[in-house]
């Protein structure tokens, strides 16, 4: 399974399940207090009535005698309190004493509130009734689950359509590509060194397309090997030095080693990697002011620093400029072409192989995009 759709699936479920844990966590510890607390209202407010039809404040609506049932009242009173009825029969919610008995209980739909008075009991029927909070919040919020759940379903349904259909359209896309552009490589006149590093790029396109799909679901294999990255950098830079030319008025980028420089890492990955940064600093810094590249050893790493001073990025663009696809608004206004695959899978590449890429912004202005991979051991 592609471990990008696994990650951004799940992280689709996440809102949900926390709804879900939330509501099964809403449901076991409050709604008990909020039932308790209607409760309570409940029988407060039958209290009151109680109180009120012993003192004659209230009128009752009938009146049962001990031994005698119902005298002063209408059906279905008669028959539903018969004379057989003993003290014990009358759900009492007051004192165990008989003198202060009195009680509430269901009737259609509401409550028949009843109190002792003497030998008899005088009942009044209320509309008084205690909401089933219990049952309000367990049927609604499984209806409720439900919706969501349905709805993160179809969601992740879309989403996993929407990725493959464009993943399976750049997989066809580089494919297509591939074959003419190998073609075009055989054909080229050995004289012909602009078309053939024309033609190299192109290649290089294609391949971050390639890598991009394939790290997207097994772990990629690469093979590990000791050399210097300075060579590494020269033949990505290859690629580019006519067009840097063009630019910096017939110079090329300067370059600063200090220390070591040599690491352990897959060449082909490495160069890829400098060819994608070389490339991101050309089309959009490069235009704008110098450029220049410092290579040092940095502990256990060899680090390789892209220093611009073009137009800069905002720290929401630093933190989405290796989200796959993520391209600046400022990048789109512009017109600038690409896909917004390099940097992200540049940044996929270097962690494989134990190292890092990251962007933090230069000083006045511009960038420095930093790579980072493991030195080679010391001989």
């Amino acid at each position: 399974m592609n471990n990008r759709l696994f990650w951004s699936s799940f992280a689709l479920c996440l809102p949900t399940t926390a709804l879900v844990a939330a509501a099964v966590m809403f449901y076991y510890y409050d709604v008990p207090r909020i039932q308790q607390s209607e409760s309570e209202r409940v029988r407060s407010e039958a209290r009151e009535i109680a109180d009120d039809l012993k003192d004659g404040v209230a009128q009752s609506d009938f009146v049962w005698v001990y031994g005698k049932g119902v005298e002063d009242g209408h059906e279905p009173y008669a028959s539903e309190f018969p004379p057989s009825l003993t003290w014990k029969d009358w759900p009492s919610n007051g004192p165990k004493r008989k003198a202060d008995m009195w009680g509430f209980m269901e009737h259609d739909d509401g409550m028949i509130v009843w109190v002792r008075s003497g030998k008899k009991v005088l009942g009044r029927e209320t509309t008084l009734a205690e909401v089933d909070y219990r049952s309000l919040f367990l049927y609604g919020g499984l209806f409720a689950c439900f919706v969501l759940i349905a709805i993160t379903g179809i969601a992740i349904r879309y989403f996993r359509s929407y990725v493959k259909s464009r993943d399976d359209y750049l997989a066809a896309t580089a494919h297509d590509l591939t074959t003419p552009l190998v073609g075009m490589r055989h054909c080229i006149g050995r004289n012909d060194e602009e078309a053939k590093i024309l033609n190299e790029r192109l290649i290089r396109i294609v391949d971050n397309i390639k890598d991009f799909l394939r790290l997207g679901g097994r772990r990629a294999k690469f093979n590990v090997e000791t050399f210097d990255i300075v060579d590494a950098y020269k033949e990505a830079y290859g690629l580019f030095r006519a067009d840097y030319r063009d630019i910096f008025e017939g110079c090329d980028v300067p370059i600063e080693v200090i220390g070591d420089s040599r690491v352990s890492a897959d060449m082909t990955l490495v160069v890829q990697i400098l060819w994608n940064l070389l490339g991101n600093d050309l089309k959009y810094a490069a235009p704008f002011g110098p450029v220049k590249v410092r290579i040092r050893r940095e502990y256990a790493y060899v680090a390789v620093d892209f220093i611009d001073e073009g137009q800069g990025m905002s720290s929401s663009q630093m933190r989405h400029a290796f989200d796959r696809y993520y391209r600046a608004k400022t990048v789109l206004e512009c017109g600038k072409g690409g896909f917004g695959l390099g940097l992200c899978t540049a940044r996929e590449q270097a962690e494989l192989m134990g190292g890092s890429l990251s962007v933090r912004a230069n000083s006045p202005r511009g960038c420095v995009f930093t790579l980072r991979l493991p030195a080679a051991a010391s001989a």
